[in-house]
């Protein structure tokens, strides 16, 4: 990591682009994240920066980075040891590589409350709500610790809670989808029925997998319209023609 000032991570990236030898390191990126901004009567997409202060350079040659980054000082930050760069353990690098995407963005994630659990129906937080510490509904925030800088840190991350509900409003809403679904989906060759988490017992349609990720994206209705929902291969049980358990051999 090279310490910059916040907000002028981008000024950082360009000097270091014109300053350090290109063949020193493999990339130059800035992690961020996709949240969402209330503007002109809408929410719109909008990224902001995951680690305010931070730019990551991947690279095995830190000496010849370190020289470029001396010929210019205004968009860095020198520490108290002298340096301008920390090194990332494997472990950290491990977590933000599983949580961004191939852009080194953390794309924006969806779901909803019960009681005072959060449950994610779609996004990269699905992975990762153990490490939820807070909710913001109104900032469609969720702040969340992650393992960098060789401590828990709090970030924020895009989050959309669609409905709030008590656990008990939930269990009448799921009881009574479970007691219709029998009839309305008996002859869908689609059909998906949830074996764990909050629910366990439902069942939706087969949307579309990506495989190599074992994100399978099913259509649940739970609220009144069709919710995407995200679940691992082994969470759920496809049927087709009345055979159980078919794997869908051309998902994508």
């Amino acid at each position: 990591m090279i310490h910059t000032m916040s907000g002028q991570e981008q000024d950082c990236k360009l000097q270091c682009e014109k300053y350090v030898d290109g063949q020193a390191y493999q990339e130059l990126f800035i992690p961020q994240y996709i949240a969402q901004k209330h503007f002109k009567k809408e929410w719109h997409d909008v990224k902001k920066t995951l680690f305010p202060g931070y730019l990551f350079v991947d690279t095995e040659d830190i000496g010849t980075v370190m020289e470029g980054l001396k010929k210019f000082r205004q968009y860095t930050k020198v520490l108290r040891d002298g340096e301008l760069v920390s090194p990332i353990t494997q472990e950290e690098q491990a977590f933000l590589s599983a949580m961004m995407d191939k852009d080194h963005i953390v794309k924006y994630s969806e779901g909803f409350l019960i009681g005072k659990t959060v449950c994610i129906t779609q996004g990269p937080l699905r992975n990762y709500q153990g490490n939820i510490k807070n909710i913001d509904r109104h900032r469609r925030i969720a702040k969340i610790d992650v393992p960098i800088f060789g401590r828990m840190t709090p970030v924020e991350l895009g989050f959309g809670a669609f409905a709030r509900l008590s656990e008990e409003e939930f269990s009448e809403l799921k009881a009574e989808r479970i007691q219709k679904q029998e009839q309305e989906l008996k002859n869908s060759p689609d059909q998906v029925e949830v074996l764990t988490g909050p629910f366990k017992g439902v069942r939706g349609t087969f949307l579309y997998a990506n495989a190599e990720q074992d994100e399978w994206t099913v259509e649940i209705d739970l609220f009144g319209v069709g919710t995407k929902v995200t679940f691992r291969r082994g969470e759920i049980r496809m049927f087709s023609d009345g055979k159980q358990d078919k794997e869908i051999s051309n998902a994508t």
